[in-house]
């Protein structure tokens, strides 16, 4: 499963304008912090008495979406359910219509982070 992350990543980034990873990179960092700040977190609240009497409520936080040339797309929600009164943050990630989970994230973000080598050159002797 990793490898076919790993693989798809790849697939995405290089059909990116260089701008286009550049501000991918920084939300996806930004995401990570938010993330590892809430992923095992729920908290309870009786402020949202109007919300707390549907089953279910979820509100989007936030949404990136990023097309690359190649016309794949990824689309990441940050969203916030709230459970009768147990509220909850999760991420939600779609690549080309399909959902993923946050390992694929960590992929694209390690990829980002990896610097891209440029070949080296070849440099002959020239006897004059």
């Amino acid at each position: 499963m990793t490898s076919d992350y790993d693989s798809l990543a790849q697939d995405f980034l290089t059909g990116l304008a260089p701008e286009e990873r550049t501000k991918l990179y920084n939300d996806l960092l930004a995401l990570e912090v938010v993330h590892k700040l809430n992923q095992h977190s729920t908290y309870y609240t009786f402020k949202n008495l109007k919300r707390a009497v549907h089953r279910h409520s979820e509100r989007r936080k936030r949404t990136f979406r990023y097309m690359n040339s190649f016309n794949n797309e990824l689309i990441i929600h940050q969203i916030h359910e709230q459970y009768f009164f147990k509220n909850k943050y999760c991420i939600h990630v779609y690549f080309n219509s399909q959902e993923y989970n946050y390992l694929f994230i960590e992929r694209l973000l390690s990829k980002l982070k990896t610097p891209v080598s440029a070949p080296m050159r070849t440099f002959q002797e020239i006897t004059v």
